[in-house]
């Protein structure tokens, strides 16, 4: 990271000599337009969270407004490339953001949980949530620190910024290898929602098996399946990205060419919170949902929905 003491006045043209920490001049129409398709998906959720009163919803919110600030950032570095804030505003934006988008990818696998049944999957929904909230917090966390100490480091005459790339790295890298994690376990619930189904869905109090629930019901489930698993692929495709990138270093192929962030972290990020504009949860998935697997009873879903509708009877009657 080039010294922000000796670098030319932040509104300087770009100089081949003293190159800026991007390595380039970020592109102002790039930026234009991914603040712009951010600022739409981020509204889009924004009213899809208060109409539906599902406030979860307002993680890809959150995740929408770092992106936004980011990409507000980088028009900025486009007229002043030397700018160190607005390098520091984007990078740790950019950075921290999808973290968001991974939340919410975490909530909205736990409702199909619920919906199919926990027979489909090997954690409840509430442990998807909580262990990789918590793994994406320290991961975070951790890049954080490395890049509090690359930062640092940057700024000193004969700083060695290594020390701090390399924390940031095992950050980046740890978070990664949870999300792979995490698509592994998740392919297994999103595989289970494109089969027939063999439980009873207990939906807003009506419990309808399999067989008599309408087509329409199962359709809507398999577009937000499906839209769980390109949201989870595009995070994981941005985490590769993200990491070769800064194994070459600050100087690297990867940091210094736009085309690459441009496709591999500004696109993949609009792909994955726009996908649940389109595959709208709170119009998609049921209020409340439970699953009386087909393992109830004989196994027979008839057996399964009798049973829920006596449990309900008999609570109404205590």
């Amino acid at each position: 990271m080039p010294d922000p003491t000796t670098s030319p006045p932040s509104c300087s043209s770009f100089d081949p000599a003293d190159p800026p920490n991007y390595g380039y001049t970020p592109s102002l129409a790039a930026g234009i337009v991914f603040v712009i398709l951010f600022g739409t998906v981020t509204a889009a959720h924004l009213a899809q969270a208060v109409t539906s009163r599902r406030w979860w919803l307002l993680v890809f919110v959150l995740g929408g407004i770092g992106e936004l600030l980011g990409w507000i950032a980088r028009t900025w570095a486009s007229r002043c490339v030397y700018s160190d804030v607005a390098f520091k505003i984007q990078i740790s934006t950019l950075i921290f953001s999808p973290a968001f988008f991974a939340a919410g990818i975490y909530v909205v696998l736990g409702y199909l949980i619920r919906i199919f049944g926990p027979h489909t999957s090997p954690l409840t929904a509430k442990q998807y949530l909580w262990i990789f909230c918590t793994i994406d917090f320290f991961s975070l966390l951790v890049q954080a620190v490395g890049g509090g100490m690359a930062s640092a480091a940057g700024s000193e005459p004969d700083g060695n910024v290594q020390p701090g790339t390399d924390t940031m790295i095992a950050g980046i890298v740890f978070q990664l290898a949870a999300n792979v994690v995490f698509a592994a376990l998740a392919a297994s619930v999103v595989a289970k929602t494109y089969r027939k189904g063999k439980g009873v869905l207990n939906v807003d109090g009506l419990s309808i098996s399999q067989s008599e629930r309408p087509a329409t019901t199962t359709k809507r489930l398999r577009v937000v399946a499906g839209a769980t698993a390109i949201a989870t692929l595009a995070l994981i495709a941005r985490g590769v990205y993200r990491s070769i990138e800064l194994i070459q270093g600050w100087r690297g192929y990867l940091i210094t060419t736009e085309r690459y962030f441009i496709g591999l972290d500004g696109a993949l990020m609009v792909i994955a919170v726009a996908v649940f504009v389109v595959a709208n949860p709170s119009r998609l998935l049921p209020r409340k949902a439970e699953c009386y697997g087909a393992e109830l009873g004989n196994g027979s879903p008839e057996v399964a929905m009798e049973k829920a509708v006596d449990e309900r009877s008999n609570s109404a009657r205590g």
